[in-house]
């Protein structure tokens, strides 16, 4: 009965004190964390750094890159209680198109029960709940008996070490919550993905006037143009291996058809009086978590090879593959969710009855992002936050600020039954 008593108090504080976690999320997106360019996150870090000590955390800042922090604290537990990590990324998607923005993107604007701004959604908003609710905690003198450590991480959106160095660092729990956007109403898994960069090169270089001697009947020279080949060859084998992974691969909590291969980058040519003798193209490929990211590269090798042997030219100069390359090295690992894990169990619970309805395990989509670096450390991850993921990345990002404070007090009801009260 003490414990249902306290619950019931420290949920009316998070309702009685709402307006603090619509201003903690105003500050945080104040700070133009966008990335690219990067490399602009200190401040913002040295700000949620100062607040976790105010909350009496230990703070750990430390570049994960050089000039580059994350802001880790550690508020330590009494004992005998389930540790949790919270981890959240500071930097925010590049600002395309800031023209057509009705208002900055960087000064928060609130209408009704929607704030608008960058990271709103993605994922400003989670960092300022788990301050927001520690906040609450701490003014309630509530002690835990588990450690919750806060990751405030940068990078993520390059897909740079931010998270992965908070590992590597040796931060780890029985239990991790990544904010990214789900609503608050849906406990996700995460994708991996990786790049792939595809060269097709000509070992001679030909005039403008040569292609009507390669490629038409009877002109007797060998030559091709190698946009063409890629564009011809390689893309539709590659359209077609994507349709068959949407058609045959399933995961217990991803929906079907998120097994994707997107070519977002292709260089060649450049003169017009020349037949282009070589070209690169890039692509993004995501797999499941319950894949071997091995076999996934032998799968995508074999489309290609298969793809090359069905043109003569293509077969005697086959396609040039590298797996993260340079230009491109961005990768995220994927995290799968055991619903009967027992941190997925008691947030299932905590969510219901916060929100007045169920949290679901699995969704729309899987998500992408850092959870897979915690989950490859030896901590069971999931992918729960306020954000709503369709106004990521978009023009004129928000939130809708009831999620938000729902997802506080589900997050708060979370912690001390996960935790555990002193």
């Amino acid at each position: 009965m003490a414990v249902m008593t306290l619950e019931q108090r420290v949920l009316g504080a998070v309702e009685a004190a709402q307006s603090d976690v619509v201003r903690l999320l105003a500050e945080l997106v104040r700070f133009e964390t966008d990335n690219p360019p990067g490399g602009n996150e200190g401040p913002a870090q040295r700000w949620m750094a100062e607040r976790m000590r105010q909350l009496d955390l230990e703070v750990d800042l430390f570049d994960a890159l050089p000039g580059r922090p994350n802001a880790v604290g550690v508020l330590k537990g009494t004992g005998g209680g389930h540790s949790l990590i919270l981890n959240g990324h500071m930097d925010v998607a590049e600002v395309r198109q800031r023209e057509t923005w009705r208002r900055d993107p960087f000064e928060p604007i609130v209408e009704g029960r929607t704030m608008y701004g960058r990271g709103t959604s993605d994922m400003k908003s989670a960092l300022a709940a788990y301050l927001f609710v520690l906040q609450q905690l701490h003014a309630a003198g509530v002690r835990l008996r588990g450690d919750v450590i806060i990751e405030s991480v940068m990078g993520e959106e390059a897909g740079e070490p931010g998270t992965r160095s908070c590992t590597e660092r040796g931060y780890r729990a029985d239990f991790a919550i990544v904010g990214e956007a789900t609503r608050a109403r849906q406990v996700l898994a995460a994708v991996g993905t990786m790049n792939l960069r595809i060269t097709i090169k000509s070992p001679y270089t030909l005039h403008l006037h040569a292609r009507r001697l390669a490629l038409h009947a009877g002109g007797g020279l060998e030559g091709a143009n190698c946009l063409e080949k890629m564009a011809t060859r390689i893309v539709p084998a590659l359209n077609e291996l994507e349709r068959e992974w949407a058609v045959f691969k399933r995961h217990p909590v991803i929906p079907p058809a998120q097994t994707l291969i997107n070519p977002f980058a292709i260089r060649g040519g450049g003169n017009p009086f020349f037949m282009p003798d070589e070209c690169a193209l890039h692509v993004i490929v995501v797999y499941l978590p319950n894949e071997s990211r091995d076999e996934v590269r032998q799968q995508v090798e074999e489309q290609i090879r298969r793809a090359a042997e069905l043109d003569p030219w293509l077969r005697k100069y086959p396609p040039e593959l590298e797996w993260q390359p340079a230009e491109y090295p961005i990768a995220f690992l994927p995290s799968d969710v055991d619903p009967g894990h027992p941190g997925v169990r008691t947030l299932l619970e905590a969510g219901r009855e916060a929100l007045g309805e169920p949290v679901e395990v699995g969704g729309g989509r899987g998500a992408i992002c850092d959870s897979g670096w915690i989950a490859e450390g030896g901590t069971p991850t999931v992918v729960w936050g306020p954000g709503d993921i369709y106004w990521a990345h978009r023009v004129d990002e928000r939130v809708n600020l009831d999620d938000v404070v729902a997802y506080a007090r589900a997050l708060a009801l979370f912690l001390l039954r996960w935790c555990g009260v002193a």
